[in-house]
């Protein structure tokens, strides 16, 4: 079984036009309207490839209710803490312009202390009951003043439940905080620019990648790296090796949510006590797969299948103790 937690998750809008005029009136047909989220959008693609996942997190307002319904024909269960203040979020995503992307992401609903601790406290109560439990994804944003959120989740996860696998998704101060902290997550997935932006140095392609990775002892303690390269595939380090992930090209409709499909993807591997090799191949497969489509953080078995066969893997080197 898998948990993923949405502290802030969406309404997600997709509008897809020949092009888009700044300063101008823009008309598009309909967008295609899903509930979005980073830890949603990895629950979704780990229930359409076959585990049981549960999610939780925060929903306010409206829009809190419309997401309520449309998680209805959802594979997955929501246990989510319904807000008395604020408005959960809308995302907008316009591909345009012969595939160039822009988006509007608001800020959502603020999550005090008392909601923290309530989410903490249904995610530990969700473990001691269910012994099945494999992974925790921990995904995206949270509008808090607690900048040391997560790595407090995952201190009382870890603590307590040692052998369940810790997936993160998150990024600036949230993340770094993680990253100086005692206890470590299982997997986290920067992308390049993300890698470049913990690290404070730019890294350009592949190449530079690996070389600060070899580095950086930021990392020391996180036993699967997965740094997305976009096209070019992903960069991983797992448990001092090194593998470089080649994926196949494709038509790209919608990268929106690939990154999350990817996790769920690692995740539905994990659940499944895959080796390395298939974790990788199904968590890239899941990021390509999720770009065919016009929905959001959405996959199908078949393209999954399809393309898992033809994802690359190579191991570079292990990695010396620096």
């Amino acid at each position: 079984m898998i948990i993923t937690l949405t502290m802030n998750p969406s309404i997600d809008y997709l509008y897809n036009m020949d092009s888009l005029k700044l300063g101008s009136q823009n008309r598009s047909e309909n967008p295609v309207r899903m509930i979005g989220g980073k830890g949603l959008n990895a629950a979704r693609t780990s229930a359409i490839l076959g585990s049981e996942v549960k999610t939780y997190g925060a929903l306010a307002g409206i829009n809190g209710e419309i997401l309520k319904k449309l998680t209805q024909n959802e594979k997955f269960s929501m246990d989510f803490i319904e807000l008395k203040v604020g408005e959960t979020r809308n995302a907008l995503t316009i591909m345009h312009d012969g595939g160039t992307q822009t988006e509007i992401v608001e800020e959502g609903p603020h999550i005090n202390q008392k909601v923290e601790k309530k989410i903490l406290n249904d995610i530990l109560r969700a473990c001691r009951e269910n012994i099945n439990v494999t992974s925790i994804c921990l995904s995206g944003s949270v509008n808090s003043k607690n900048q040391h959120l997560y790595k407090e989740y995952i201190e009382k996860i870890s603590n307590e439940f040692p052998d369940i696998k810790i997936l993160l998704d998150i990024s600036r101060e949230q993340l770094k905080s993680v990253l100086l902290g005692n206890k470590k997550p299982y997997f986290i997935k920067p992308n390049i620019h993300e890698f470049s932006e913990i690290i404070n140095i730019e890294c350009i392609d592949k190449k530079d990648v690996i070389y600060q990775l070899k580095q950086q002892t930021i990392f020391d303690g996180i036993d699967l790296i997965l740094i997305s390269c976009g096209e070019k595939g992903a960069i991983v380090k797992y448990n001092g090796d090194i593998y470089d992930v080649v994926v196949p090209s494709i038509s790209l409709v919608n990268p929106t949510g690939s990154g999350d499909a990817t996790v769920g993807g690692a995740a539905f591997a994990i659940d499944n006590q895959m080796k390395i090799e298939d974790v990788l191949r199904y968590s890239m497969a899941c990021g390509v797969a999720n770009a065919m489509e016009k929905a959001v953080g959405f996959v199908t078995v078949s393209n999954v299948d399809e393309i898992r066969e033809q994802v690359e893997i190579k191991k570079i080197r292990r990695l010396s103790p620096i």
